[in-house]
């Protein structure tokens, strides 16, 4: 039985039994008894077969991929782009596969129903366990499996609508499209449009729904209010006709017509236009240029001059394509898919998308791992391929998820199509930045409304000096967070944990920043700051800070730098707080001195000083910088009054190969550094504008962790509390829907992994486990003691 599972399912849900026996045969297939019959039952039980797990799971000869699309329904017509795929795979197959393995594509009818499409996309990957998805068609229906897709890490590849959420590849990286964008095929209309009829007066057609507003909208951006739009009329999908808006359109003695519409009702806009006498240059887009599908009931006659634009050939133009190429897919259409007309324009498209996953495939290599699929997929550079418009290249890269963004113009002249004028691009290089984007909206909005607009979902993150640890965290949650209008971070060079507070209290426009706990409980401790506690509340424990002490070897413990010149950072620093707050609890009172530990290493070379004091996460770059055999870290003892307010750790020769011998270590400390805020209330516009910092932040702290961000995100753990604080309403609320007590957390399922942590201690949280963990040095140091002095 399990043999017959790789005809392709469609084969097996929508054909005959008589044509699904002819497939087997096709396929060397001799079903026994049992296979036979079921295949008797699915020819009967029709689409039934679908909701039973056939499959096995996929061999190492096997490259298994799904599919969805529409064989019934509305938009059955864009099944034959699947079947095209489908057959294209059964020949490479017959040529012996792909680095010598087969490809297996598993398709469902998905009848164009977005909850059918995610109940057959949840099949594909769940119980037929497919490397990736393929070619799914449409908008809503790929709208629909998109989280699904990304939260499992699954790539979802050449979605086949011009939708422009397909080309997110910070959001939705897991997400690639194949069309030009809707987008960028109108801004290629208003290139045309201003080249040659700067003057001109312009009326729309457009569906009303999220396709026509796309096209309208790039429209509109692409003419930069340089011609007129005179008049716009939205049509249903559900209407019977458009003649009052297409009477509506020639009322406004518009000299260009443009339909941004469906072939239905593109043949409907170009039979009323003639009917009514009204022959102004006429566009018309691309998914509704098709000769068969479009032109042919159109009426030719009636097209005549009319403008479109392409990235692909029609099938059956063998001038265009050249010999070679056309021969090459004549011979495969005709041995193949010999019941599909090579002028139907989706056979094409379905053409192109397998050769395009040809190409990715094969650079997979022997690495068919989800990720190498993805970074090939991202990886295409500069690929012609026959039955597209000469001069069009398939790009991508890990920042364009667009393959396709040039085509090129044409005509319908004596009953055909022809090219003319240069390959155009609809992405303007320029419009990549939020920047020039703002710069544009000035010109057309009231400076109010765009100040509103911006200030709206705006963050200010009060960070630390130039290069510290707080500097560079601000910075990462810009480049990861950071999503135009919709929210933007902007991360405020400061002075330190102090510093930060003060701000946070007092500066207008300080939304939060990221503060030391040590800080907030000196400041309490010495009453610095009244009923702070109440004022204060943090968003989540980020990560642990390394208290590094850089000394001349003479001096080899901190008792030694009792009456000593100690450099601590300037005085509003954290580590300023820090290095008086131990010093403080291990009774050492050195004389301080205020400067930048960076900018002090040239004093302590010199005997102006006898040590620097500098606390932020390691490795400190400018310290990896020192390679003096007469300084050394010296370390810090895990007292038992540090204990309440810090955490044991050590510096490695990993983390500082000029300062610590290779494999050995120093001990030293760690404070904890959190994200903070003043406690708004939770009606206030600046409480919702960190909550969107929250939400946005908690999703991408997986990404956060990897390379090349700063590796103490690894430390962060939002789930931890941070003892005598209280958290953030908002952060608290997420937490409780997202990562609930005593849930399992792990990066498989989409959700913020768990820190890292020792087997044994895995049951514990981590606010659990720090008492543990200083019981535990407390008794081996004990131990080690007992030891020493028998």
């Amino acid at each position: 039985m399990g043999a017959t599972i790789g005809i392709t399912r469609w084969r097996m849900e929508q054909l005959s039994w008589a044509s699904a026996r002819d497939a087997m045969r096709r396929f060397n297939i001799i079903p026994r008894r049992n296979a036979a019959a079921a295949l008797v039952l699915a020819a009967m039980a029709g689409s039934m077969m679908s909701d039973q797990a056939y499959a096995a799971p996929p061999g190492s000869n096997e490259i298994r991929i799904g599919n969805t699309a529409p064989y019934t329904g509305p938009a059955s017509a864009y099944g034959v782009i699947a079947k095209v795929i489908s057959a294209y795979l059964d020949k490479v197959n017959a040529e012996g596969g792909i680095n010598g393995r087969k490809v297996n594509m598993i398709t469902y009818d998905d009848a164009y129903d977005p909850n059918k499409t995610m109940e057959m996309t949840r099949k594909l990957v769940e119980d037929d366990q497919v490397l990736f998805t393929l070619g799914t068609i449409g908008t809503n229906t790929n709208a629909a499996i998109q989280p699904y897709l990304n939260s499992k890490k699954v790539p979802q590849l050449f979605a086949l609508s011009g939708a422009a959420a397909w080309d997110q590849p910070r959001e939705f990286p897991w997400t690639m499209g194949f069309l030009p964008t809707y987008t960028a095929e109108a801004q290629i209309f208003a290139q045309y449009i201003l080249e040659n009829h700067p003057r001109s007066r312009i009326a729309v057609l457009y569906q009303e729904d999220g396709m026509g507003k796309e096209y309208l909208k790039g429209l509109k951006d692409g003419l930069g209010g340089k011609v007129a739009i005179v008049a716009e009329a939205p049509y249903k999908v559900s209407d019977t006709n458009i003649d009052a808006q297409m009477a509506k359109l020639k009322a406004s003695n518009a000299d260009v017509f443009i339909e941004f519409t469906t072939p239905k009702f593109a043949i409907m806009a170009i039979r009323r236009s003639v009917e009514l006498g009204w022959r102004p240059h006429h566009f018309v887009a691309s998914i509704a240029n098709s000769y068969s599908a479009v032109i042919q009931p159109a009426g030719p006659q009636n097209a005549e001059g009319l403008l479109s634009a392409a990235y692909r050939l029609e099938g059956e133009d063998a001038v265009a394509a050249g010999d070679v190429a056309f021969r090459e897919w004549s011979a495969f259409m005709q041995r193949y898919v010999p019941s599909v007309s090579k002028t139907n324009g989706q056979a094409v498209l379905g053409y192109l998308v397998s050769r395009t996953l040809v190409e990715v495939l094969k650079n997979c290599g022997d690495d068919l791992s989800r990720e190498n699929i993805m970074k090939q997929a991202r990886a295409i550079k500069g690929i012609q391929l026959p039955m597209m418009v000469q001069g069009i290249l398939i790009n991508t890269s890990p920042s364009d998820h667009a393959p396709i963004e040039q085509m090129r113009m044409m005509r319908f002249t004596n009953g055909n199509w022809q090219h003319f004028g240069p390959v155009r691009s609809g992405i303007d290089p320029g419009a990549v930045s939020d920047s020039f984007k703002t710069i544009f909206k000035y010109g057309t909005a009231t400076k109010r409304d765009l100040a509103n607009q911006l200030n709206a979902n705006t963050v200010s993150l009060m960070t630390g000096s130039f290069g510290s640890t707080y500097a560079q965290v601000g910075a990462d949650l810009a480049s990861v967070l950071d999503n135009g209008t919709a929210l933007r971070i902007l991360p405020v060079m400061g002075r330190g944990s102090v510093q930060a507070v003060a701000d946070i209290l007092l500066l207008r426009g300080v939304d939060a920043g990221i503060v030391r706990k040590d800080t907030l409980a000196y400041l309490d401790r010495k009453d610095f700051a009244k009923d702070i506690r109440n004022q204060f509340v943090y968003v989540a424990k980020m990560f642990n800070e390394e208290m590094h002490v850089l000394a001349p070897r003479t001096i080899t413990n901190m008792r030694e730098l009792d009456g000593k010149t100690v450099v601590v950072d300037l005085p509003d620093s954290s580590t300023f707080v820090t290095a008086i707050n131990v010093f403080e609890r291990l009774g050492i009172r050195p004389h301080l001195i205020y400067q930048e530990p960076r900018l002090a290493v040239d004093m302590l070379r010199k005997g102006e000083v006898d040590a620097i004091v500098a606390i932020e996460g390691k490795p400190l770059q400018w310290l990896n910088q020192v390679n003096d055999r007469n300084l050394h870290l010296v370390p810090v003892d895990y007292a038992k009054t540090l204990q309440e307010e810090y955490l044991p750790s050590k510096l490695s020769s990993t983390d500082y190969p000029g300062l610590v011998p290779d494999g050995g270590y120093v001990e030293t400390v760690a404070a904890e550094a959190v994200l903070a805020s003043y406690n708004w209330a939770p009606n206030s516009d600046r409480y919702r504008r960190l909550s969107l910092l929250v939400d946005t932040m908690f999703d991408k702290v997986a990404q956060l962790q990897r390379p090349p961000f700063h590796p103490k995100w690894r430390e962060m753990a939002p789930r931890a509390t941070v003892s005598g604080w209280t958290r953030f309403k908002a952060a608290q609320e997420w937490l409780d829907r997202n990562m609930p007590p005593g849930a399992a957390v792990s990066a498989a399922s989409g959700a913020v992994p768990a820190p890292v942590a020792a087997p044994a201690a895995a049951a514990f949280s981590p606010q659990e486990r720090d008492p543990l963990y200083r019981e535990f040095l407390e008794w081996r140091a004990s131990r080690a003691k007992a030891g020493a002095n028998r």
